[in-house]
């Protein structure tokens, strides 16, 4: 390991390689000894920058959440929402771990709490109640995290084999005829358009309720 090395080690890079590793190999096989592989350095070296790897994950989400877009704050509240809304998704997508890596810590660092405060100040300006304001963040972040779990295959993209199931349809057909007649858009499950369909009906619910 160079002098050049070691003086140009620091947590944002660090941070930065485990997100690029993870993006890669899952955060399941993540180990500081590999990690530090890829940064040309002993694993010992890394710990100079985070405290331990539960400090590191929790770097990493919050790393994502620094990256999500926010909009411009002249657009009306229901286009912010759903504006943010497709930049989370976007975001997540690009990091299929970040979903089931935030449903095990639970922890916010600045980059998540300056995401969340930006989206309760939307609601707020927009003349919701505090009651209303936390039932509108609860539904929102829950259907955001649903679907960006559920898209990434709760971690890892999986692909679902339908083969035996399209088989099966003319006798599922006699049994469940409503089942069978959807199921050709249910096994697509076109996860942008799902989540935009869903984003739409709580914006309209949360307008519904400023009369």
């Amino acid at each position: 390991m160079t002098t050049d090395t070691r003086t140009t080690l620091s947590r944002e890079r660090v941070i930065a390689a485990a997100v690029a590793f993870a993006d890669v190999h899952g955060v399941d096989g993540m180990s500081m000894r590999k990690l530090a592989a890829t940064v040309d350095v002993e694993a010992m070296s890394l710990y100079n920058h985070v405290k331990d790897k539960g400090d590191l994950f929790d770097a990493m989400i919050d790393y994502v959440f620094g990256t999500i877009r926010i909009p411009d704050g002249d657009l009306g509240w229901q286009d912010q929402v759903r504006l943010i809304g497709q930049a989370a998704m976007d975001r997540f997508g690009a990091h299929p771990w970040v979903a089931s890596l935030l449903m095990q810590r639970g922890n916010f660092g600045p980059g998540a709490l300056a995401f969340m405060n930006h989206v309760l100040g939307i609601l707020f300006a927009a003349g919701f109640d505090d009651e209303d304001v936390h039932h509108a963040w609860q539904m929102l972040a829950s259907h955001t995290m649903g679907y960006s779990f559920q898209s990434s295959g709760g971690g890892g993209v999986q692909e679902k084999d339908y083969s035996e199931f399209e088989n099966d349809f003319p006798r599922l057909a006699e049994a469940f005829p409503y089942v069978a007649r959807l199921a050709p858009l249910l096994m697509e499950c076109a996860w942008d358009s799902e989540y935009m369909f869903g984003l739409e009906i709580i914006i309209d619910g949360l307008e519904s309720r400023l009369g």
